[in-house]
């Protein structure tokens, strides 16, 4: 991928150059997948007065684009569940209404294909409330990211990061409190195993266990970013050759990969929290 970027910038610099400077592909894609400080508008006015310096002179506060998209996620949950929460709780017999039943549907097979599954049942109303959370969110941030002009919050490292650190926060948490404080030294290696083999299997346990959150990380990162990369590829055909017949073939391979995405963005929010309640709930009990 990286070397057919490198082909387009070449073949845009030396063939179409001009006597100016022209954006390259590879302008277009970075732009698109690096986050960047927000500096017109409303926002760029707070960033400009309030937040340009930064806090204990080490972390920078200001607003960016995928600070906006995390916020905008946050709000068009707050505005979907607050409501949904109290027609719900209103309709005790169940509601009538589409829009209410979908989302049913939906928090359903969070818990039939999710919590059920690697919860004991007197832990699944506790484990809920998360793993709703993390589902929807990152659905939304995905959702989110396929608006024209937006961008995927999940396509940063960052912010996958930070979910799977709250997966090793809790995997190393609930382990601690179900099992004992020595959980992680004991309770992470089979046991009946000759006294030797423990410390040739400790280190490969704690090596897992920190490897797990991290391909949770890389895995959400590289499918939301990878589909984008091949959208703005094919968009960018069009304004490179300049031609008929090349822009109706780019314009419905974006179209096809678009609706790819929109099944990949529910697959990786699926698979993300389902990984996630699955490496939790094992650590509930030992090895």
């Amino acid at each position: 991928m990286i070397g057919l970027m490198q082909f387009f910038n070449s073949y845009v610099t030396s063939g179409h150059g001009g006597g100016g400077e022209k954006e390259t592909m590879y302008d277009v894609v970075m732009h698109h997948l690096c986050d960047h400080v927000l500096t017109g508008g409303f926002i760029g006015k707070i960033n400009e007065t309030y937040l340009n310096e930064k806090l204990f002179g080490i972390f920078d506060m200001r607003i960016t684009k995928w600070v906006l998209m995390l916020w905008i996620a946050f709000f068009i949950m707050m505005l979907v569940f607050i409501p949904l929460g109290r027609k719900i709780k209103k309709a005790k017999s169940g509601s009538k209404s589409r829009w209410v039943n979908m989302w049913e549907a939906l928090i359903g097979f969070v818990h039939d294909e999710v919590v059920e599954p690697n919860f004991d049942h007197k832990y699944i109303k506790t484990a809920m409330p998360y793993f709703l959370t993390v589902f929807f969110y990152i659905l939304f941030c995905n959702f989110a990211g396929l608006v024209p002009g937006a961008s995927t919050a999940t396509g940063n490292l960052g912010v996958t990061l930070g979910l799977a650190i709250f997966t090793l926060f809790f995997m190393i948490f609930i382990g601690t409190v179900k099992q004992g404080p020595l959980w992680i030294f004991k309770g992470i290696v089979p046991h009946g195993i000759p006294f030797v083999m423990y410390f040739l299997l400790w280190p490969i346990e704690i090596a897992g266990l920190i490897i797990k959150p991290f391909a949770l990380t890389v895995r959400l990162f590289a499918n939301m970013t990878a589909g984008h990369i091949v959208i703005i590829i094919f968009i960018y055909l069009v304004m490179m050759f300049q031609n008929l017949w090349v822009g109706i073939g780019s314009v419905t391979g974006s179209l096809m990969i678009y609706l790819l995405e929109l099944l990949v963005a529910f697959i990786q929010a699926y698979i993300f929290t389902t990984l996630s309640a699955m490496f939790i709930g094992q650590s509930m009990h030992a090895h």
